[in-house]
């Protein structure tokens, strides 16, 4: 009996069911659409924001010495601090290897630099940045991996070419300063210790414009400055662009202080600082930490994305609540009498709510259905136009939005279930 009154009540109030399953879908279609982003354009809007580099830097442990005399420190004298580049093939065997999307080595010097093609100028003290330009590498399963700088800053602005053997970046201030074009060559001189050690002519493949401190530097290949500084295999920077995930208040405690247990769980969740300890572990001498400021803006911004999704997905269930409890509302309205009738005839209040929940379940089952089909469709074009890539749609979301369909269709019942269970069968009756 419940079934055929179910069936006559959807059939007849055709019009109605349509608008419940409506909202419903709606609601469903919006949620799936934003949490199918959610959870699988994370990763992707964090290699994004790590378009604009480096995000864990990595420096000598010891860079300078103390001097101590009658057990007093006197002084820090500062002493040259190096990096071994043998080491950096071992990165891409840490058990962090696949969250680093790009790094490389720096080597920074202090060269007098003049243009060939004038030589009487007198020359210009500038900063000489030598990193690998795009260097090949190999973990121990013989897997290529190519980093270096074009992969580290692709936001650099170029006009020309990066630089191959013999060859250099100039900054677009320094170019200016210098009155020097793509083509021609550029003398650079080192000293240390207040003695030349070495000279170098490199040709400018190409201008960059970066918004920093490298418009006013030279950018050379790895090689080319090692070789003028006669430091051959060594650098004194290493700066890492690593998937990481924002710090929450675990992953801001100290990790000497933390037990064995919760030291496990925080050395396997990416947080940079986690990720930083591992590539310290791998460069001999050399202390790790995140670039702080970079570092929290990417967390502040996957945080403020997230939290614009979860409000778009709540918005939509309210929305969804609303369509199915004013509908629901005509519907009780409509149907006083075949309500009055129930009650009149021995009906329980539990049977005449089975009937009404029976119906809403079906209409949050329908619109759940159309829902997820729409929003899969949705959140492919949401990730395409926006994020220019497509997403893999997770099957544990159909159960999650079909049971969320069917609560927000019983949510939305609940007022008019109980206005119907208010009504008085005598009054209901005697108004028929």
């Amino acid at each position: 009996m419940i079934l055929t009154l179910i069936k006559n009540s959807l059939t007849r109030g055709r019009g109605r069911s349509l608008i419940a399953v409506a909202a419903v879908a709606l609601g469903a279609s919006v949620a799936t659409a934003m949490l199918a982003v959610a959870l699988g354009i994370g990763d992707k809007v964090n290699r994004e924001l790590r378009s604009f580099g480096a995000n864990i830097e990595v420096l000598p442990r010891q860079r300078s010495l103390p001097v101590i005399a009658g057990g007093v420190q006197l002084q820090a004298a500062s002493v040259p601090s190096f990096l071994n580049e043998k080491d950096l093939p071992t990165l891409r065997s840490i058990f962090w290897a696949h969250n680093l999307l790009a790094f490389s080595p720096f080597l920074n010097l202090k060269v007098t630099v003049t243009r060939e093609a004038d030589r009487s100028a007198p020359p210009i003290t500038r900063n000489l940045i030598g990193g690998w330009i795009e260097h090949e590498l190999k973990n121990d399963s013989g897997e290529s991996f190519v980093t270096g700088m074009r992969q580290l800053s692709p936001f650099w602005k170029i006009d020309g070419k990066w630089p191959s053997s013999g060859e250099c970046l100039v900054g677009s201030d320094l170019a200016a300063r210098l009155k020097a074009s793509i083509g021609e060559k550029i003398t650079m001189r080192y000293r240390s210790a207040g003695t030349l050690a070495g000279v170098e002519s490199l040709t400018i493949s190409g201008i960059t414009t970066t918004g920093s401190a490298e418009d006013d530097s030279i950018i050379a290949p790895l090689e080319e400055a090692q070789r003028l500084a006669r430091l051959e295999g060594r650098f004194d920077r290493l700066e890492v662009s690593a998937l990481t995930r924002p710090d929450d208040e675990f992953g801001k405690r100290d990790p000497e202080t933390l037990s064995s247990e919760d030291l496990e769980r925080w050395s396997c969740t990416p947080y940079a600082r986690s990720i930083a300890r591992d590539i310290e572990k791998a460069v001999q001498g050399s202390e790790a930490h995140p670039v702080l400021k970079i570092a929290q803006s990417e967390g502040t911004i996957l945080n403020k994305v997230n939290l614009l999704l979860f409000l778009v997905l709540i918005a939509s269930v309210i929305a969804a609540i609303l369509g199915v409890s004013s509908t629901m509302m005509t519907t009780v309205i409509q149907r006083r009498a075949e309500v009055g009738l129930l009650r009149a005839i021995g009906a329980g209040r539990a049977s005449v709510s089975s009937i009404f929940l029976l119906e809403a379940g079906i209409i949050g089952l329908a619109g759940g259905l159309a829902g997820i089909a729409i929003g899969a469709l949705l959140a492919q074009f949401v990730a395409r136009t926006v994020f220019a890539s497509s997403i893999e749609f997770s099957g544990l979301l159909v159960p999650l939005m079909l049971l969320m369909s069917v609560v927000v269709a019983l949510t939305g019942s609940a007022f008019p279930l109980r206005k119907a269970l208010s009504f008085e069968p005598s009054i209901v009756l005697r108004e028929r």
